[in-house]
């Protein structure tokens, strides 16, 4: 559970360094999420169709991993963690030096969790709280995004 959780954040920050080559823009240890993602909107203004691109693959990637847990729901949790293990040796062979400090990162994690376990979990809850609200927040605005799409009579605008 607790690799899993460390895994997913390290995921977060391959996505960052596959961005990272256009703009070359290195991240410190001590960056967090919400940095990392001002990192990347600065990338995505500075070079619009690289983003594109990564977006489009990060997508089918994750759209890949979705249908291969609706086909075999009880090896979800198992085909994550291989889809994460192919992302990690993928950023390792392309950014030797962001693999190092990424591996960095997860051994003072775990150092951390194996001194203070309930501090670990503590912060683990946090966390994932922020990313129910965070995802709350997602829906609500492509909710709005898609109310604002149509006209007061129901209509889609390009249907008038």
């Amino acid at each position: 559970m607790m690799m899993a959780a460390f895994m997913s954040l390290g995921s977060f920050g391959m996505a960052a360094a596959h961005a990272e080559d256009a703009a070359n823009v290195t991240h410190g240890p001590g960056m967090h999420r919400g940095e990392m993602r001002e990192e990347m909107k600065k990338h995505c203004e500075a070079n619009p169709q690289k983003c594109a691109e990564m977006k489009e693959r990060m997508k089918k990637e994750h759209e890949e991993v979705r249908a291969a847990c609706e086909k075999e729901p009880a090896r979800c949790k198992e085909i994550r963690q291989e889809h994460r293990e192919k992302m990690r040796e993928k950023l390792c062979a392309e950014n030797p030096e962001q693999c190092a400090k990424m591996k960095a990162r997860h051994e003072a994690m775990q150092k951390q969790c194996a001194a203070d376990p309930k501090a670990c979990e503590a912060k683990k809850a946090e966390m994932r709280e922020k990313m129910k609200e965070r995802m709350k927040q997602h829906h609500e605005q492509r909710m709005e995004s898609h109310e604002s799409m149509t006209t007061p009579d129901g209509a889609s605008p390009d249907k008038k």
